[in-house]
């Protein structure tokens, strides 16, 4: 049997015989013992010294080699990373570590904690020597460990050239197939390599390490965490549409349900990703001034919009039609902002842009601004559409005269899948977007149909009615004379 490093007793016998005081051996566990180095040298949320949930005992003690979790939402997988990347500071001298995520909305919170971990606490600080945030994030401590934190990035090419000692990987569901093909060649000989994630539905390396016998395997439930509540249980069930819904399967229950399929192929999304537009994206919130962007170029631009109000946010998107391309110049995310306000910033957009269409999302909220811009005026009626997703659209003719009839969020989908494969979509960098577009997916049910998955993907129905405004106003069908079919012909 392998050494059990909680064994207190085992230690002190050992190494009281080879003459050790107490107030050594005291020392010695306590950084031997992940447990106790964690509680002298760090605190929790409320400055308290941290204690280990029963749960998290046997993988922060862990030694082994390769380990996966395969875990639900909020159990501490962030407070173990941040954990073990103190103590290899440590106790790891002359070492490299590298922590790697798929996007930055993963890394920046995580890196950001680190960074306040290492420079308040008093036993850290004198250590280090060296911190960067960018190109990339980079630590070095005067016993010569280094930690370095990485995203991907397109195929991977943030991991080449890297060669470290320990790989811990977070968020390992959303990593790439060629970003796992980089990382593999990152780690050093006899390496240790810890992945962390929350099932997704996706058979993909993830999947295949947590059914692999030479890693350590582990799956914490939401559940376990004691704060884990039964109201929590039961909002959560709601959110995801029932204990059976794969979102709670795959967040709450930590565990990989039904197979399910990649929306969005992220290669080519990161392709379209043009580092040289900056950013072109604000926030609003309820009582926030706005006033749209002057001296706009002239051109044909695009409104696409989600709408939320109380606990989901509105994001606004406008493109510009630069043919064969359409550019990304203006994403507004609007938090906790009622309808009407939404309704005067629609507004405010058309009289800086001039849009030649505006797609919103004909749920409950879109419809009633919907209804209000169009009570406005022929113009307005010309240039709204309100979009139902769960609609049909008629798309192009047969040869036969007929209409191609399609599902109207699964045919706006592919006009976004086909644009990403032919680099005809042109983005500026947004961690957000990233997230969304890598943790898309969608399965099929019974009657052959595509659910796309529950969650956080306003940024993408933005863009989808983004995309469908633009199509419906440069292809819209036509009838046999020849003549553009109306919106309300359209779609049913």
């Amino acid at each position: 049997m392998g050494i059990d490093y909680r064994d207190e007793q085992y230690w002190r016998e050992m190494f009281g015989d080879r003459g050790l005081d107490d107030d050594t051996l005291r020392k010695w566990l306590s950084l031997v013992r992940r447990e106790r180095f964690a509680a002298t040298w760090l605190t929790d949320r409320m400055g308290q010294p941290w204690q280990v949930r029963p749960y998290q005992r046997a993988s922060l003690e862990s030694r082994g080699v390769r380990k996966v979790h395969c875990d639900g939402r909020d159990v501490g997988k962030t407070a173990e990373i941040e954990i073990m990347a103190c103590w290899a500071m440590v106790a790891c001298p002359d070492s490299e570590m590298m922590i790697a995520t798929q996007c930055e909305n993963h890394l920046f919170p995580l890196m950001n904690r680190l960074v306040r971990r290492f420079q308040t606490t008093p036993a850290f600080a004198p250590s280090l020597v060296e911190m960067r945030r960018s190109p990339s994030w980079h630590f070095r401590f005067s016993n010569n460990f280094v930690l370095w934190g990485r995203i991907a990035g397109q195929r991977g090419i943030n991991f080449q050239g890297m060669h470290v000692d320990w790989q811990v990987v977070d968020e390992a569901q959303e990593m790439t197939e060629t970003a796992w093909g980089e990382l593999y060649q990152a780690l050093n000989g006899g390496g240790r390599r810890w992945v962390y994630g929350v099932p997704n539905g996706l058979r993909n390396t993830f999947y295949r390490m947590t059914c692999m016998h030479d890693f350590e395997q582990y799956n914490w439930r939401s559940s376990l965490n004691p704060e884990f509540t039964e109201e929590k249980d039961a909002e959560l069930a709601r959110l995801y549409g029932g204990r059976t819904a794969p979102g709670y399967i795959h967040r709450v229950l930590g565990q990989h349900g039904e197979p399910a399929h990649a929306v969005f192929a992220l290669d080519a999304y990161l392709a379209c990703v043009d580092r040289g537009l900056g950013s072109v994206s604000c926030v609003l919130r309820e009582g926030d001034i706005f006033t749209a962007p002057e001296g706009i170029e002239p051109g044909s631009y695009y409104l696409g919009c989600d709408l939320g109000y109380a606990r989901d946010p509105s994001e606004f998107m406008v493109y510009r039609n630069v043919s064969p391309h359409l550019v990304n110049v203006l994403r507004i995310r609007l938090e906790g902002v009622n309808y009407s306000r939404q309704q005067e910033v629609i507004e405010e957009l058309d009289r800086a842009y001039h849009f030649q269409r505006i797609g919103l999302d004909a749920g409950n909220n879109g419809r009633a601004v919907a209804h209000a811009l169009m009570a406005q005026g022929h113009d307005w009626c010309r240039k709204v559409e309100a979009i139902e997703f769960g609609a049909t659209l008629d798309v192009a003719s047969l040869p036969d005269g007929r209409f191609a009839r399609r599902r109207a969020k699964e045919f706006m989908t592919e006009l976004l899948q086909r644009r990403l494969a032919e680099h005809t979509l042109v983005l500026p960098p947004d961690s957000d977007r990233e997230a969304q577009y890598a943790s898309h997916t969608y399965t099929v049910n019974a009657r052959g149909q595509i659910v796309y998955a529950k969650g956080d993907d306003h940024i993408i129905d933005a863009d989808r009615c983004a995309l469908l405004a633009h199509y419906l106003d440069t292809q819209a069908p036509v009838d046999r004379s020849g003549v553009a079919l109306p919106m309300e012909v359209v779609l049913f």
